[in-house]
């Protein structure tokens, strides 16, 4: 073996001291920022470019409201994503504002967009400014007025906002119990410090949620925020008459570790084995996002992987037993477009979720363990079978249907908005 250290002794002084600077010079050239270590490990953490154009803002011309999320596609409106935007579009309206919306992983136009504020019942007839803004070398960055309101829709766009936009210009729509998402670690931990940050404003998306950070002492929603009732339009969640077989839907992200999909398949299994859902009279869909195809002996599964939104909300319409697990506090949005569509619904409690009737007496709130699930499929299977009940429940179901009644405390909220900060932050170019 070759001593390296006494090769080198035998070198000139000159040319040890040149191989010392050049091995000092490649250490120094692997060591990095905090910042830049920071957004390797996470890359949503990028601060988010802002530029100012307090000048747009002279004479007549109407601050914005912009909002701003990963990104914006069909397949995405069914749900938060599209929630968020029909309340920048509320807000904008409300309030006379401008309305931009700014995507940090991939570009969009707004036709998407458009058809969701048609089908929603909120149109918008107003400019869309749409901007792509990733944070790279060649990122512009996003204007930002004195009297601008950004709408953050993440705790990581919340967190790379705060970088570089006065607090009072944020306002933060949350959907989840975001720290839900990770195990133990700097992720979790800089969620949790997002949501117990009380220098913004917070939209808190459902009685629920807000019941459960109340709870908790979330210091962020539970002291500055919010909470609504997303809408149901009648004009889309119906029931719609079809073929005399029954339909279950089961909602399947295996991605997504809060869906549980694992549990999930787990009760089907053995409810198919139970025979509870005989092949001649019940078709089973799986509907979600990279749907992993499964094995049942004897039980054919119809696959909706990925649906644009008019097919989902043709697919829930035609459902009668739905099952959809959420293992967090926010009720979930597919149980509820279920409900809002006619169909039964089996899905978990968790925390406040399932401890009093909520939203509509179709949804069956059970325990997560295996058995009492798949009572819950039994219960769900007879409540089908009792049209009259599945039908009055329905009807008095207690769900919003239009968004205006959703968005009317949130907007009353907001009417005070006034920065009181007319500088942009040291960190914005």
């Amino acid at each position: 073996m070759i001593n390296t250290r006494s090769l080198a002794a035998m070198l000139p002084p000159h040319w040890r001291r040149a191989v010392r600077q050049k091995i000092a010079g490649l250490k120094a050239a692997k060591s990095q920022s905090t910042a830049a270590l920071t957004q390797q490990a996470f890359r949503n953490l990028r601060p988010l470019k802002m530029r100012s154009a307090s000048s747009q803002h002279s004479g007549s011309a109407q601050p914005y409201v912009t909002m701003v999320t990963d990104s914006v596609a069909p397949g995405q409106l069914m749900g938060g994503v599209g929630t968020a935007v029909l309340l920048a579009v509320s807000i904008a309206q409300s309030q006379r504002r401008a309305l931009r919306i700014v995507t940090r992983e991939r570009p969009c136009d707004d036709t998407a967009i458009r058809a969701l504020l048609v089908l929603q019942g909120l149109p918008f007839d107003g400019p869309i400014d749409m901007i792509f803004s990733d944070g790279s070398d060649g990122d512009p960055g996003v204007p930002l007025g004195p009297d601008d309101m950004i709408l953050t829709t993440s705790w990581w766009g919340t967190w790379s906002t705060r970088q570089t936009v006065p607090a009072d210009q944020i306002v933060y729509l949350l959907q989840e119990d975001e720290r839900m998402f990770y195990v133990g670690g700097d992720q979790q931990l800089l969620c949790d410090e997002a949501l117990h940050d009380t220098a913004i404003r917070y939209v808190v998306n459902s009685q629920l949620l807000m019941a459960h950070f109340q709870a908790n002492d979330t210091l962020g929603p539970a002291r500055h925020g919010v909470a609504f009732e997303p809408a149901f339009p009648a004009s889309i969640y119906h029931p719609e008459p079809h073929d005399g077989r029954r339909n279950l839907v089961f909602y399947a992200r295996p991605d997504h570790p809060r869906n549980l999909f694992l549990r999930g398949i787990t009760v089907l299994d053995k409810a198919f084995a139970e025979g509870l859902f005989p092949v001649d009279e019940w078709d089973v869909h799986f509907f979600g996002v990279n749907i992993q195809h499964v094995a049942f002996p004897g039980r054919p599964i119809h696959y909706h992987n990925g649906l644009p939104w008019a097919d989902y909300a043709s697919l829930v319409r035609k459902a009668d037993l739905g099952f959809s697990l959420m293992y967090t506090p926010h009720p979930s949005y597919p149980p509820l477009d279920l409900a809002a569509s006619g169909a039964v619904v089996v899905t978990n409690a968790f925390g406040p979720k399932g401890q009093a009737p909520h939203y509509s007496d179709n949804i069956l709130y059970l325990p997560l363990d295996p058995e009492s699930l798949l009572d819950g499929l039994r219960q769900g299977i007879a409540r089908v079978a009792d049209d009259a009940g599945r039908r009055s429940a329905y009807a008095t179901a207690r769900l919003n249907r239009d968004w205006a009644t959703s968005f009317a405390p949130v907007l009353a909220s907001l009417a005070d908005f006034a920065p009181s900060q007319h500088r942009l932050s040291q960190h914005q170019s």
